[in-house]
């Protein structure tokens, strides 16, 4: 069974040094939970040496890239996770393998891809989006498996749908965004109504309106300001009094690294932002200045803000 939360940290290894291997490997594949993160800020929040070892990590894996990294040497987190591949990582390097390794199309991190699909729809992909071709029923559609993709099949006049976690949008001609990231997934109807179904159940979204589903739970439709959710197709992230912890979360699709926020109340300050996706590195000094935060930049690999 995978090691969440409190588990994590009453399972880690005994050195400082291990423990820092430990987090690095749990942080790198992006596909920890946010149990893991409030888990990981709690970690570093304890001592200040694991900050420093978890930095060491971080130059030891930076230095790393010019070593040989051949399929041979490959060395997952599973065996991270249990400690055989420190060594590894000190001599010789490592790789890991891409997330949904046969998928058809993928976007990396900070990259936008405007294409088409086969039939005629036009599909749009975000940063760190991975997407493969599937059909049902006769029916072509895509699986999203992770990342955010925007459809515009309004010229086709044939069905088409988008798969996300355990759920399916259907529309029958107009525009779509659907956005699948931690377990969850988000689905906008920009132009014309679409069907929304999850396991037994379905709703439909009027256009101008989004639903969220998690699992087999789907919530109920409300109304989205389009120019803003949808800013990111043009260079931009929007946020109108968001909380902080949200707007992290969201320029971290955009940006490599990890950015960390220590203490749940300054997760929750409301913030009011306009980022261009060009130079959204610069927008934390900003924020330092204008929320009066600390905003400490480790390394290349992780940010943490503080409160003043």
């Amino acid at each position: 069974m995978a090691m969440t939360g409190e588990n994590h940290l009453a399972n880690l290894p005994d050195t400082v040094s291990e423990q820092a291997i430990y987090w690095f490997a749990l942080l790198l594949d992006g596909s920890e939970t946010e149990e893991d993160r409030r888990a990981f800020a709690r970690w570093v929040e304890a001592d200040a040496a694991h900050l420093e070892a978890f930095g060491e990590i971080e130059r030891l894996w930076s230095g790393s890239t010019s070593l040989n990294l051949s399929t041979g040497n490959k060395v997952g987190r599973r065996a991270f996770m249990t400690g055989t591949a420190a060594a590894l990582v000190i001599s010789a390097g490592w790789a890991f393998s891409p997330r949904h390794p046969f998928a058809d199309i993928r976007t990396v991190t900070g990259e936008r891809h405007s294409f088409s699909l086969p039939g005629g729809v036009e599909a749009e992909l975000a940063s760190d989006t991975v997407m493969s071709y599937v059909s049902r029923d006769g029916i072509n559609g895509v699986e999203l498996h992770s990342g955010e993709a925007w459809f515009n099949h309004s010229a086709t006049g044939n069905a088409f749908f988008v798969a996300a976690a355990h759920g399916a949008s259907w529309s029958w001609g107009g525009r779509l965004d659907v956005a699948a990231y931690d377990g969850g997934v988000t689905v906008i109807a920009e132009q014309n109504p679409l069907i929304v179904r999850v396991g037994g159940a379905q709703t439909q979204v009027a256009a101008g309106n989004a639903v969220r589903y998690r699992d087999v739970q789907i919530g109920r439709p409300y109304e989205v300001d389009l120019s803003a959710e949808l800013a990111w197709r043009n260079g931009q992230l929007v946020f109108m009094g968001r909380p902080l912890g949200e707007v992290v979360r969201v320029l971290q699709r955009w940006q490599n690294g990890k950015i960390m926020i220590i203490g749940e109340e300054l997760k929750s300050r409301p913030v009011t932002l306009v980022v261009d996706l060009e130079r959204s590195k610069d927008v934390l000094p900003v924020l330092a200045r204008v929320l009066s935060i600390n905003v400490h930049r480790f390394t290349d690999y992780l940010t943490v803000i503080r409160a003043a």
